[in-house]
């Protein structure tokens, strides 16, 4: 019988694989493996020393941490306690860290290390419900009444509770229900404050167990994890392998994902778009360096691959002469390509922002194939996919069996289904906005069915940015900000959608500008020349540059442009309550916002020459 809780789900997948190897991961410049036995008996003892802590069943318990083996242990224990985990990103400042905790009245939170834990020390004052930290890494506490201790310590104390009350975690386990809350994963809003969506075991388990319906794969199965455990993409990821079961190996960092996978030879591997970007880019990097020979070499095989994927995916023939050049293609080059991600992918996963179609044409022609997928924190990470024996590049693929989508008269993309979540925490009114009267989910996204059901989206409806890392950016909120910061700063316009970083049009006060040159002893009083002048770009710089301290590092502003004059209602830039128009923005800058992601472009100039354009 399929399992309808995490722990139910969990506890299937230990007892049926046992002695097979779980995880594995480093310590000490050494790979440590850990079988499904030991993983589980750490879950239960920590658990065990959860329950000791006072944890209850709707608790809710944080999780601040890079990706590592002990953020699954940590979730885990306090799932199968009953109670709610708060994944919190390792990259948050400490005011979005103070929110979280606060809304979701987190008393116990699991820390990465030391350093994260001086962060939270510092707002310690402004999350009054904070009575705990357990350190992933660092010294044991002091004592038992030590607010600080570590994962050790809550072993120690699980083993004792264990020997007091041996069937106390089960009798927490058994009495999870499926519609009992599991997590709630904090995003990002267009507006105000991060949302607290709730996901329940019903939630998860249906969709674990429908991805491995329409995904295929085994208990033999590998893949490498790097993405956030914060983010419901890796998580979701993670509990739909516990379906069948599998390995998964802890990237060190994220710089040294290809050398896991050339090492441990990943099968399936789930990624963002941006991890597809940097590979492609090195790959090109590396042929732009090679001699003109092995050049046309690595251009013929990758035509001839091209044509060959191309037909495979009209489920054309493939003519015998072409065949045979396959064979020598792969043989030079395709092969080696695959090699850099350990060569025996079955097939790729890419979701949490849009992928560029070249991409996913590039890796086909070298043999690896990356399905596309759509959702959002709201549906439990996947709504639609693409299959491994049905998709269509440039698509987000077909609903899954436990959902439906549609199209509303607006265009927007509605879905309904058991991977939809409940609402969101402390929040009846974004809850029921988020809603249709009929119960539809409104994504925020625009989007068109073609008639087998490939679900594309042709635009975003919220204004909200995901960059091509996956991360969720409002821009009101990073604007805000910036003005906040200088008045000579009168409007900001931040861009980097499906982009690796973002980068700001900027639009100086033309009375602040004036009186900022004279303080400058800057002679020139013409508003529209300052814009160009170094030092009052320089004095924009230091306002960028403060304003970065206080973002999470996704939300920097790497480049900016300093515009000739302020956007106005008459050049329909802005709405008659001056209101940005983004999209006209967006169009009449396009080529200023291109120029900064030209890496020619920014490799040829120093960083202050770079911002010193400006345009009209």
């Amino acid at each position: 019988m399929p399992a309808t809780t995490i722990p139910q789900l969990y506890d299937q997948c230990a007892q049926r694989l046992q002695h097979r190897v779980a995880s594995y991961h480093k310590e000490n410049n050494r790979w440590i493996a850990t079988t499904w036995n030991q993983a589980k008996q750490d879950v239960d003892l920590l658990a065990h020393g959860l329950l000791a802590l006072g944890v209850k069943a709707g608790d809710r318990v944080g999780v601040l941490s890079e990706t590592r083996v002990e953020w699954i242990a940590a979730d885990m224990a306090v799932i199968c306690c009953g109670a709610v985990t708060v994944g919190i990103y390792p990259t948050s400042t400490p005011e979005q860290c103070a929110y979280i905790l606060n809304h979701g009245e987190v008393e116990i939170c699991l820390v990465e290390d030391v350093d994260q834990l001086k962060r939270l020390q510092k707002i310690q004052k402004r999350v009054p419900t904070l009575k705990k930290y357990i350190l992933m890494s660092g010294p044991r506490g002091a004592g038992p009444r030590s607010k600080v201790i570590n994962l050790d310590d809550v072993r120690a104390r699980g083993d004792k509770a264990r020997q007091r009350k041996p069937d106390a975690l089960d009798k927490r386990k058994s009495a999870v229900q499926p519609d009992d809350l599991a997590m709630l994963v904090y995003t990002s809003g267009t507006t105000g404050p991060p949302k607290g969506v709730m996901l329940t075991h019903k939630n998860i388990c249906k969709t674990a167990h429908c991805v491995s319906e329409v995904l295929p794969h085994t208990s033999n199965d590998l893949s490498v994890v790097f993405l956030p455990l914060a983010h419901s993409l890796q998580r979701v990821a993670g509990y739909a392998g516990l379906v069948t079961g599998g390995t998964a190996v802890f990237a060190e960092r994220i710089d040294t994902i290809v050398d896991q996978m050339q090492e441990f030879k990943p099968t399936i591997q789930p990624a963002v778009p941006r991890i597809y970007e940097k590979i492609h880019a090195k790959i090109l990097g590396r042929l732009a360096e090679a001699p003109p020979a092995r050049k046309k070499i690595f251009q013929w095989a990758m035509d001839v691959g091209g044509q060959v994927a191309a037909l495979k995916r009209k489920k054309q023939p493939i003519p015998r002469h072409m065949d045979v050049q396959h064979k020598l293609a792969d043989k030079l080059v395709l092969n080696k390509l695959r090699d850099i991600f350990g060569g025996r992918i079955q097939y790729m996963v890419s979701g949490a922002a849009p992928i560029a179609i070249e991409l996913l044409e590039f890796f086909d022609a070298c043999g690896i194939l990356i399905l596309e997928g759509y959702g959002l924190t709201e549906t439990t990470a996947p709504a639609t996919i693409n299959r491994v024996d049905n998709f269509r590049f440039g698509t987000v693929g077909l609903d899954l069996p436990i959902c439906e989508t549609k199209i509303a008269e607006d265009g927007e993309i509605l879905i309904r289904g058991d991977n939809v979540f409940i609402g969101y925490y402390k929040d009846e009114d974004a809850t029921k906005e988020a809603f249709t009267e009929d119960g539809w989910f409104k994504s925020g996204d625009i989007g068109e069915k073609d008639p087998q059901g490939f679900l594309k989206i042709t635009d975003r409806k919220k204004e909200i940015i995901i960059t091509a890392g996956g991360k969720n950016v409002s821009p009101a909120n990073v604007e805000n900000h910036v003005k906040a910061i200088n008045p000579l700063i009168s409007q900001c316009v931040v861009y980097g959608d499906k982009r690796k970083f973002l980068v700001a049009l900027i639009a100086a006060d033309p009375e602040e500008i004036v009186s900022v040159a004279k303080r400058l002893g800057v002679a020139e009083t013409d508003p529209d020349k300052l814009t160009q002048n170094p030092k009052i770009v320089g004095e924009i710089q230091l306002a960028i540059d403060r304003a970065n301290q206080g973002l999470a590092k996704y939300e920097t502003i790497k480049y900016f442009r300093v515009l000739k004059k302020e956007l106005s209602v008459e050049d329909d830039l802005l709405t008659p309550t001056l209101k940005l128009k983004r999209r006209n923005i967006y169009a009449t800058y396009q080529q200023l916002l291109d120029d900064m992601y030209d890496k020619a472009s920014i490799n040829k100039r120093t960083r202050l020459g770079d911002m010193n354009i400006g345009i009209d």
